[in-house]
């Protein structure tokens, strides 16, 4: 078993609590006393009997944050590990508020029918038990959005443990008990609905990224991320082709995020000239301005609301933000479009809860330089400049250090951009093998285009 010292331990516990006392972006949105929240986690930290505990304890310290940039990541010899993470027979994914199973294993597929809906565990409701035991470790400010990271924590944990569920299917419940079990050794069974013939011609495909046109001559660009730095060029090559399209369908549902760059390049290809790619902020600190700010008792228990009714001078501004790390300096950029042309023609951006950082920096960019229409659900809220440190005992932490703004100005954090059309994937349209948002987008280009 890998241990780590008790050294070692308070080391890293005050590493995190150093570098996001001077550099987490959003002190002004989370209500806790920090120093407080540390002197907390010190004894569960030294308590932790292994690595997995320990890390698991300093997980709940960054989901203190309230931010989807801000976390810590286990140690590969510990995620790895089936002693530490073994998972229940089922695999569970979240449409709305049902949980459903649309994976279980060979052994219990005729026990746990697919798409049985989760109701209870241990006779908790399902939705409570999640709150209670998955969202201490976990970004949960909007709980759409952590909705994956949430049934990873419920599925995952020690081998051989154990809980009984209680399904739902077809109007019938039934209880089963299920253990955790060495996923590497499970043999899954799962049903992919048969998706009906597209009749779209691929153009260009890679790892994160994939386009097509439809019989309709509708151009359907999918992101899964802006990881790949090569993307942009193999796009830009068959941007005649592209030209041709008659509308256009950019798919980032899902979007996990990557290079700004390049969801930037991709962007160019449907805006005039250059553009604003970004409004943020990030801290800035003057250590002198804490220091005479200890000696205004004027300002040691304001409220930042009753802060800003009763003084503007910038200096007492700075002694008051800056000794809360809240003094903030504005960022802009500016992308210069290198991009082979423009591509002319009505535009749809699909999107969902899971479309996150680089994905919503996308989304802001089109929203603030196109006509295109934003269809699905809300995005993450979460974007921006992660800080990332590597522990001594193997694993690895994150702190947003820059806070985005939407071009228009509005407060994204933990809410992202709402779309103009709202379409959610229930159970059934899973089931069904239907995409409802990419549906209604074809049809809602084809009135456009006056087809």
């Amino acid at each position: 078993m890998y241990t780590i010292s008790d050294e070692l331990k308070i080391y890293e516990l005050s590493k995190f609590w150093k570098e996001a006392e001077y550099n987490f972006a959003f002190w002004d949105k989370v209500n806790i006393d920090w120093d407080e929240e540390y002197k907390k986690a010190l004894p569960r930290v030294l308590a932790a009997k292994d690595a997995y505990e320990y890390y698991r304890e300093l997980r709940r310290f960054a989901a203190l944050l309230c931010d989807g940039h801000t976390d810590v990541s286990f140690p590969d010899h510990v995620w790895q590990d089936a002693q530490y993470f073994s998972a229940f027979p089922v695999y569970l994914f979240r449409f709305g508020k049902d949980i459903a199973v649309i994976c279980v294993s060979e052994e219990y597929k005729e026990i746990i029918p697919l798409y049985s809906v989760l109701k209870k565990i241990d006779g908790i409701d399902a939705s409570e038990y999640v709150r209670k035991n998955c969202y201490p470790y976990i970004w949960h400010a909007n709980e759409d959005a952590c909705g994956r990271n949430a049934m990873i924590e419920l599925m995952y944990g020690r081998a051989g443990s154990s809980a009984l569920f209680t399904f739902e299917k077809d109007g019938r419940e039934f209880d089963i008990t299920l253990t955790r079990e060495d996923a590497a050794k499970i043999k899954w069974y799962a049903e992919n609905p048969a998706a009906a013939e597209t009749g779209r011609r691929q153009i260009v495909i890679g790892d994160s990224y994939k386009c097509e046109i439809t019989e309709d001559g509708f151009a359907i660009l999918k992101f899964t991320s802006f990881d790949d730095c090569s993307m942009p060029e193999a796009v830009y090559g068959h941007f005649q082709e592209l030209s041709k399209a008659k509308a256009f369908i950019i798919d980032v549902r899902g979007n996990i995020g990557g290079n700004s760059f390049n969801g930037h390049r991709i962007a160019a290809m449907f805006i005039d000239g250059d553009f604003q790619n970004f409004s943020g902020e990030m801290q800035t600190y003057q250590p002198a301005y804490k220091a005479w700010s200890a000696f205004r008792d004027d300002l040691k228990d304001l409220s930042i609301a009753e802060f800003e009714e009763k003084y503007y001078d910038d200096d007492t501004v700075k002694e008051y933000r800056m000794s809360r790390h809240i003094f903030f300096e504005s960022v802009t950029e500016k992308t210069e479009n290198h991009a082979p042309g423009k591509l002319n023609g009505p535009i749809a951006v699909l999107m969902n809860e899971y479309t996150f950082s680089v994905g919503e920096d996308f989304v802001d960019v089109m929203k603030a330089n196109t006509n295109a229409v934003f269809i699905g659900t809300n995005i993450a809220g979460s974007s921006g400049q992660p800080l990332c440190i590597p522990l001594e005992s193997g694993g690895a932490f994150r702190i947003c250090t820059m806070r985005c703004i939407a071009q228009n100005g509005d407060d994204i954090y933990n809410k992202g951009f709402s779309p103009d059309i709202c379409v959610r994937r229930s159970l059934a349209d899973h089931i069904e093998g239907h995409d409802l948002a990419l549906e209604k987008a074809i049809a809602v280009l084809k009135e456009k285009a006056g087809l």
